[in-house]
């Protein structure tokens, strides 16, 4: 049984690597115009539908992968991508069927940065979201909302003109900071202690571009 979801996710992310719209690229596929079928396309990326057996081939030869990885996926192991990856690196000439192999390996990685970004997004918005509902419960004080705005503050300094250097150290540590509070690390002064004087020792905030 196919996967129509996953199905998807590999038809729009050939169609986003071609940088072509919907009916840009159902006209590809069935080589007539595609203006009003935008939805044929939408159905197949949203998994509601999947292609029939020539269009999926037609699609597989537009994204230079093979029918069954837009079925079932890639198969490659972590193995054969090292290796293609030093034959790429060789220069060595590659097979119509390692080409394919490549092309399918690089949309996976796409796939998989697009869905982890998808997902720490909305881990992120629904933390952000749990926040205020206490915030909203339990409504800040003058000091705390001092504090508050600082601690923003230096968080939009350090993003918008620290080195990117300053940035790292100071998430380690805030990322540190949070796990030890809630108990899910173990403080370990050796390994807290070099981050704070990294991020210390730096200041003041210095431009991001004069710094690097």
């Amino acid at each position: 049984m196919i996967d129509k979801k996953a199905l998807g996710q590999r038809i729009k992310a050939i169609r986003l690597r071609l940088g072509l719209t919907m009916e840009e690229f159902i006209e590809r596929i069935d080589n007539k115009p595609g203006r009003g079928r935008s939805g044929t396309v939408n159905n197949w990326e949203t998994g509601k539908n999947a292609p029939n057996k020539q269009r999926l081939k037609k699609i597989a030869e537009l994204g230079g992968v093979s029918v069954e990885y837009l079925i079932n996926g890639s198969r490659l192991s972590v193995a054969n991508i090292k290796k293609l990856a030093k034959k790429i690196e060789r220069e060595d000439q590659l097979t119509n069927e390692e080409i394919s192999q490549v092309n399918e390996a690089l949309l996976d990685t796409k796939i998989f940065s697009k869905t982890l970004s998808d997902s720490t997004n909305q881990k992120a918005k629904t933390k952000l979201k749990k926040q205020q509902q206490i915030i909203n419960k339990y409504p800040l004080n003058p000091f705390d909302r001092d504090l508050y705005a600082d601690l923003v503050a230096l968080f939009n300094l350090l993003r918008l003109e620290g080195s990117e250097r300053q940035y790292v150290s100071f998430s380690t540590l805030i990322n540190f900071m949070f796990r030890i509070a809630n108990g899910t690390m173990k403080y370990d002064k050796d390994d807290i202690l070099p981050n704070v004087d990294k991020l210390l020792s730096s200041f003041p905030i210095k431009d991001s571009n004069k710094s690097k």
